[in-house]
Protein backbone atom coordinates (compact mmCIF):
# COMPACT_ATOMS: atom_id res chain seq x y z
CA UNK A 1 0.00 0.00 0.00
CA UNK A 2 2.95 2.41 0.49
CA UNK A 3 3.91 1.58 -3.15
CA UNK A 4 0.60 2.93 -4.25
CA UNK A 5 0.26 6.25 -2.21
CA UNK A 6 3.97 6.82 -3.13
CA UNK A 7 2.85 6.15 -7.07
CA UNK A 8 -0.08 8.63 -6.51
CA UNK A 9 1.96 11.27 -4.94
CA UNK A 10 3.97 11.01 -8.01
CA UNK A 11 0.47 11.33 -10.54
CA UNK A 12 -0.12 14.63 -8.27
CA UNK A 13 3.15 16.10 -8.57
CA UNK A 14 3.17 15.13 -12.96
CA UNK A 15 0.13 16.58 -13.57
CA UNK A 16 1.06 19.97 -11.40
CA UNK A 17 4.00 19.96 -13.30
CA UNK A 18 2.48 19.67 -16.59
CA UNK A 19 0.09 21.93 -16.12
CA UNK A 20 2.42 24.20 -15.10
CA UNK A 21 4.34 24.29 -18.46
CA UNK A 22 0.88 24.55 -20.41
CA UNK A 23 0.23 27.88 -18.11
CA UNK A 24 3.62 28.96 -18.99
CA UNK A 25 3.21 28.50 -22.80
CA UNK A 26 -0.19 30.64 -22.12
CA UNK A 27 1.36 33.55 -20.34
CA UNK A 28 4.42 33.57 -22.59
CA UNK A 29 1.99 34.15 -26.00
CA UNK A 30 -0.20 36.54 -24.17
CA UNK A 31 3.29 38.48 -22.69
CA UNK A 32 4.02 38.24 -26.80
CA UNK A 33 0.93 39.92 -27.69
CA UNK A 34 0.81 42.60 -24.65
CA UNK A 35 4.58 43.43 -26.06
CA UNK A 36 2.66 44.38 -30.21
CA UNK A 37 0.56 47.51 -28.49
CA UNK A 38 -1.68 48.56 -25.15
CA UNK A 39 -4.47 47.02 -26.66
CA UNK A 40 -3.30 44.29 -27.41
CA UNK A 41 -1.88 43.67 -24.01
CA UNK A 42 -4.70 44.83 -22.27
CA UNK A 43 -7.02 42.14 -24.47
CA UNK A 44 -4.08 39.30 -23.85
CA UNK A 45 -4.11 40.45 -19.97
CA UNK A 46 -7.87 40.32 -19.89
CA UNK A 47 -8.03 36.63 -22.03
CA UNK A 48 -5.30 35.31 -19.90
CA UNK A 49 -6.84 36.03 -16.62
CA UNK A 50 -10.36 34.59 -18.05
CA UNK A 51 -9.70 31.83 -19.66
CA UNK A 52 -9.75 27.77 -18.55
CA UNK A 53 -6.78 25.73 -17.57
CA UNK A 54 -6.35 23.42 -20.83
CA UNK A 55 -7.78 19.89 -20.71
CA UNK A 56 -4.86 17.21 -20.21
CA UNK A 57 -4.71 14.37 -22.69
CA UNK A 58 -2.74 11.05 -23.37
CA UNK A 59 -0.95 13.26 -26.21
CA UNK A 60 -0.17 16.16 -24.35
CA UNK A 61 0.94 13.91 -21.59
CA UNK A 62 3.42 11.75 -23.44
CA UNK A 63 5.15 14.78 -25.29
CA UNK A 64 7.16 14.92 -22.08
CA UNK A 65 9.97 12.02 -21.98
CA UNK A 66 13.24 11.44 -20.72
CA UNK A 67 15.24 13.43 -18.42
CA UNK A 68 12.48 16.37 -18.89
CA UNK A 69 9.90 14.13 -17.86
CA UNK A 70 11.89 12.71 -14.87
CA UNK A 71 12.24 16.34 -13.59
CA UNK A 72 9.32 16.86 -12.97
CA UNK A 73 9.26 14.12 -9.97
CA UNK A 74 9.48 14.67 -6.95
CA UNK A 75 13.58 14.84 -5.25
CA UNK A 76 13.27 12.43 -3.58
CA UNK A 77 11.79 10.08 -5.73
CA UNK A 78 13.93 10.77 -8.75
CA UNK A 79 16.30 9.39 -7.75
CA UNK A 80 15.59 6.21 -6.70
CA UNK A 81 17.00 3.15 -8.85
CA UNK A 82 13.56 1.81 -10.26
CA UNK A 83 12.49 5.23 -11.94
CA UNK A 84 15.51 5.05 -14.25
CA UNK A 85 13.95 3.10 -16.61
CA UNK A 86 10.30 5.21 -16.65
CA UNK A 87 11.13 7.55 -19.80
CA UNK A 88 7.27 9.02 -19.99
CA UNK A 89 3.92 8.70 -18.35
CA UNK A 90 3.61 5.26 -20.54
CA UNK A 91 5.91 3.91 -18.46
CA UNK A 92 4.88 5.08 -15.15
CA UNK A 93 1.02 3.92 -15.36
CA UNK A 94 2.86 0.49 -16.10
CA UNK A 95 5.07 0.58 -13.38
CA UNK A 96 1.62 1.46 -11.21
CA UNK A 97 -0.05 -1.89 -12.72
CA UNK A 98 2.87 -4.04 -11.89
CA UNK A 99 2.85 -2.98 -8.71
CA UNK A 100 -0.65 -3.74 -8.42
CA UNK A 101 -0.68 -7.04 -10.12
CA UNK A 102 2.23 -7.70 -7.19
CA UNK A 103 0.12 -7.07 -4.48
CA UNK A 104 -2.90 -8.97 -5.62
CA UNK A 105 -0.41 -11.90 -5.62
CA UNK A 106 0.04 -15.04 -3.41
CA UNK A 107 3.40 -14.51 -1.51
CA UNK A 108 3.78 -17.35 0.76
CA UNK A 109 2.75 -21.25 -0.31
CA UNK A 110 -0.67 -22.58 1.47
CA UNK A 111 -2.17 -25.84 1.97
CA UNK A 112 -4.06 -25.38 -1.19
CA UNK A 113 -0.43 -25.39 -2.77
CA UNK A 114 0.37 -28.35 -5.31
CA UNK A 115 3.92 -29.77 -4.60
CA UNK A 116 5.30 -28.38 -7.55
CA UNK A 117 4.97 -25.00 -6.22
CA UNK A 118 6.12 -25.94 -2.95
CA UNK A 119 8.98 -27.08 -4.89
CA UNK A 120 9.46 -23.83 -6.64
CA UNK A 121 9.75 -21.72 -3.22
CA UNK A 122 11.78 -23.82 -1.73
CA UNK A 123 14.53 -23.86 -4.60
CA UNK A 124 14.66 -20.11 -3.66
CA UNK A 125 15.95 -21.00 -0.15
CA UNK A 126 17.69 -24.11 0.26
CA UNK A 127 21.30 -24.95 -0.85
CA UNK A 128 22.20 -26.84 -4.27
CA UNK A 129 22.44 -29.95 -2.52
CA UNK A 130 22.20 -31.80 0.95
CA UNK A 131 25.63 -31.70 1.50
CA UNK A 132 26.03 -27.81 1.56
CA UNK A 133 23.88 -27.85 5.20
CA UNK A 134 27.00 -26.52 7.88
CA UNK A 135 26.20 -27.86 11.26
CA UNK A 136 26.22 -24.93 13.15
CA UNK A 137 26.51 -24.17 16.75
CA UNK A 138 28.06 -27.77 18.02
CA UNK A 139 29.33 -26.42 21.56
CA UNK A 140 28.39 -28.89 24.21
CA UNK A 141 29.35 -31.60 21.80
CA UNK A 142 32.50 -33.50 21.65
CA UNK A 143 34.85 -33.62 18.55
CA UNK A 144 34.31 -37.71 19.09
CA UNK A 145 30.75 -37.67 19.28
CA UNK A 146 30.38 -35.75 16.06
CA UNK A 147 32.76 -38.19 14.34
CA UNK A 148 30.81 -41.11 15.20
CA UNK A 149 27.27 -39.21 14.21
CA UNK A 150 28.66 -38.57 10.61
CA UNK A 151 25.87 -41.50 9.63
CA UNK A 152 22.95 -39.89 11.34
CA UNK A 153 24.27 -36.12 10.20
CA UNK A 154 23.89 -37.27 6.23
CA UNK A 155 20.76 -38.95 6.79
CA UNK A 156 18.97 -35.21 9.01
CA UNK A 157 20.56 -33.60 5.91
CA UNK A 158 18.81 -35.01 3.29
CA UNK A 159 15.35 -34.73 5.41
CA UNK A 160 16.54 -31.26 5.74
CA UNK A 161 16.89 -30.77 2.00
CA UNK A 162 13.92 -32.68 1.01
CA UNK A 163 11.91 -30.52 3.38
CA UNK A 164 13.48 -27.11 1.99
CA UNK A 165 15.07 -25.82 4.65
CA UNK A 166 17.13 -23.11 4.37
CA UNK A 167 20.87 -23.13 5.59
CA UNK A 168 20.20 -21.16 8.20
CA UNK A 169 17.33 -23.30 9.73
CA UNK A 170 19.51 -26.44 9.34
CA UNK A 171 22.12 -24.31 11.92
CA UNK A 172 19.46 -24.66 14.06
CA UNK A 173 18.17 -27.80 13.82
CA UNK A 174 21.26 -29.96 12.98
CA UNK A 175 22.92 -29.21 16.20
CA UNK A 176 19.86 -29.46 18.31
CA UNK A 177 18.95 -32.62 16.95
CA UNK A 178 22.28 -33.93 17.49
CA UNK A 179 22.46 -32.37 21.34
CA UNK A 180 19.02 -34.23 21.93
CA UNK A 181 20.19 -37.79 21.07
CA UNK A 182 23.97 -37.04 22.89
CA UNK A 183 21.52 -36.47 26.25
CA UNK A 184 19.11 -39.31 25.41
CA UNK A 185 22.56 -41.53 24.75
CA UNK A 186 24.22 -40.58 28.18
CA UNK A 187 21.35 -40.96 30.47
CA UNK A 188 20.90 -44.80 28.63
CA UNK A 189 24.85 -45.34 29.17
CA UNK A 190 24.16 -44.25 33.18
CA UNK A 191 21.14 -46.20 33.06
CA UNK A 192 23.13 -49.46 32.02
CA UNK A 193 26.28 -48.54 34.06
CA UNK A 194 23.71 -48.30 37.18
CA UNK A 195 22.40 -51.78 36.12
CA UNK A 196 26.08 -53.20 35.84
CA UNK A 197 27.18 -51.74 38.96
CA UNK A 198 24.09 -53.53 40.96
CA UNK A 199 24.88 -56.58 38.93
CA UNK A 200 28.56 -56.84 40.12
CA UNK A 201 27.52 -56.27 44.09
CA UNK A 202 25.55 -58.72 43.01
CA UNK A 203 27.39 -61.48 41.63
CA UNK A 204 31.25 -60.50 43.19
CA UNK A 205 29.98 -59.23 46.56
CA UNK A 206 33.31 -58.36 48.22
CA UNK A 207 35.42 -60.86 46.83
CA UNK A 208 35.47 -60.09 43.07
CA UNK A 209 38.70 -61.51 42.43
CA UNK A 210 38.24 -64.81 44.01
CA UNK A 211 34.62 -64.68 42.52
CA UNK A 212 36.31 -63.99 39.09
CA UNK A 213 39.33 -67.24 39.79
CA UNK A 214 36.36 -69.51 40.88
CA UNK A 215 34.28 -68.86 38.06
CA UNK A 216 36.81 -68.99 35.34
CA UNK A 217 37.74 -72.59 36.57
CA UNK A 218 34.48 -73.50 36.90
CA UNK A 219 34.10 -72.45 33.42
CA UNK A 220 36.83 -74.21 32.13
CA UNK A 221 36.28 -77.37 33.77
CA UNK A 222 32.65 -77.53 31.56
CA UNK A 223 33.25 -75.82 28.81
CA UNK A 224 34.21 -77.44 24.96
CA UNK A 225 37.69 -77.05 24.65
CA UNK A 226 36.90 -74.92 21.24
CA UNK A 227 35.16 -72.35 23.71
CA UNK A 228 37.82 -72.23 26.47
CA UNK A 229 40.17 -69.69 24.38
CA UNK A 230 37.54 -66.94 23.99
CA UNK A 231 37.29 -66.63 28.21
CA UNK A 232 40.37 -64.53 27.82
CA UNK A 233 39.46 -62.16 25.57
CA UNK A 234 36.15 -61.32 27.55
CA UNK A 235 35.71 -57.90 28.98
CA UNK A 236 35.01 -57.24 32.74
CA UNK A 237 31.14 -56.43 31.94
CA UNK A 238 31.04 -59.74 29.18
CA UNK A 239 32.47 -62.09 32.26
CA UNK A 240 30.31 -60.86 34.79
CA UNK A 241 27.36 -61.64 32.86
CA UNK A 242 28.33 -64.94 31.76
CA UNK A 243 29.01 -65.63 35.14
CA UNK A 244 25.92 -64.62 36.71
CA UNK A 245 23.89 -66.83 34.38
CA UNK A 246 26.05 -69.66 34.82
CA UNK A 247 25.58 -68.94 38.39
CA UNK A 248 22.30 -68.83 38.16
CA UNK A 249 21.99 -71.99 36.51
CA UNK A 250 24.27 -74.15 38.54
CA UNK A 251 21.96 -73.40 41.81
CA UNK A 252 18.84 -73.84 39.88
CA UNK A 253 20.23 -77.42 38.54
CA UNK A 254 22.52 -78.75 40.80
CA UNK A 255 22.23 -76.72 44.00
CA UNK A 256 25.39 -75.77 44.45
CA UNK A 257 26.88 -72.41 44.38
CA UNK A 258 29.88 -72.99 41.76
CA UNK A 259 31.77 -69.72 42.72
CA UNK A 260 32.25 -68.33 46.24
CA UNK A 261 34.17 -71.90 47.85
CA UNK A 262 36.15 -71.20 51.16
CA UNK A 263 39.54 -71.86 51.06
CA UNK A 264 42.57 -71.08 53.39
CA UNK A 265 41.62 -69.98 56.91
CA UNK A 266 38.23 -70.76 57.84
CA UNK A 267 37.87 -73.72 55.60
CA UNK A 268 36.17 -76.28 57.66
CA UNK A 269 38.75 -79.44 58.99
CA UNK A 270 39.59 -82.05 57.34
CA UNK A 271 36.33 -85.15 56.75
CA UNK A 272 33.75 -82.66 57.66
CA UNK A 273 31.10 -82.35 55.42
CA UNK A 274 29.86 -78.87 54.86
CA UNK A 275 28.40 -76.78 51.86
CA UNK A 276 31.54 -76.31 50.60
CA UNK A 277 32.78 -80.05 50.79
CA UNK A 278 30.02 -81.51 48.95
CA UNK A 279 29.82 -78.53 45.97
CA UNK A 280 33.46 -79.60 46.06
CA UNK A 281 33.23 -82.99 45.66
CA UNK A 282 30.21 -82.06 43.03
CA UNK A 283 32.90 -79.96 40.77
CA UNK A 284 35.01 -82.99 41.08
CA UNK A 285 32.49 -85.35 39.30
CA UNK A 286 31.92 -82.96 36.79
CA UNK A 287 35.15 -82.43 35.72
CA UNK A 288 35.13 -86.09 34.89
CA UNK A 289 34.75 -86.73 31.07
CA UNK A 290 32.49 -89.84 31.54
CA UNK A 291 30.06 -87.32 33.45
CA UNK A 292 29.74 -84.76 30.61
CA UNK A 293 29.73 -87.52 27.80
CA UNK A 294 27.52 -90.37 29.08
CA UNK A 295 28.44 -92.75 25.72
CA UNK A 296 32.06 -92.72 26.23
CA UNK A 297 31.69 -94.89 29.77
CA UNK A 298 28.13 -95.63 29.96
CA UNK A 299 29.28 -97.28 33.31
CA UNK A 300 31.50 -95.06 35.05
CA UNK A 301 28.42 -92.67 34.00
CA UNK A 302 26.39 -93.72 36.26
CA UNK A 303 28.35 -94.36 38.95
CA UNK A 304 29.24 -90.60 38.71
CA UNK A 305 25.20 -90.22 38.47
CA UNK A 306 24.54 -91.76 41.69
CA UNK A 307 27.40 -90.08 43.56
CA UNK A 308 25.85 -86.83 42.29
CA UNK A 309 22.77 -87.15 43.67
CA UNK A 310 23.83 -88.71 47.06
CA UNK A 311 26.01 -85.49 47.18
CA UNK A 312 22.77 -83.06 46.60
CA UNK A 313 20.66 -85.14 49.02
CA UNK A 314 23.47 -83.85 51.45
CA UNK A 315 23.48 -80.45 50.36
CA UNK A 316 19.80 -80.04 50.70
CA UNK A 317 19.78 -81.33 53.93
CA UNK A 318 22.77 -78.82 54.89
CA UNK A 319 20.58 -76.03 52.95
CA UNK A 320 17.16 -76.86 55.15
CA UNK A 321 18.96 -76.88 58.10
CA UNK A 322 19.29 -80.32 59.59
Amino acid sequence: MKLLGLIGAVLHWLLFGILSLDNRGEGGTGDGAGAGDGAGAGAGAGAGAGSTPPVITAESLSGVQGDAFRNLLPAEIKDKPYVKDINGFGDLVKKLDGAQTLLGQRVLPDANTPPEKWSEFHSKFRPESADKYELGDAEGLSADYVAKSGGIIKILRNVLFEAGASPHQAKVILPSILKTLATAEGEYTKQMEDKFSQLTKEVFGDNKDAIIANGKQYLAAHLPESVKPFLEGFDEKQLTVVLAATDALAKKFTGEDPFRVKTGAGAPGAGAETKETLVAQMQKIMQDPSWSDPFKDRVKHKELSDQMEVIRGKLKKIQAGQ
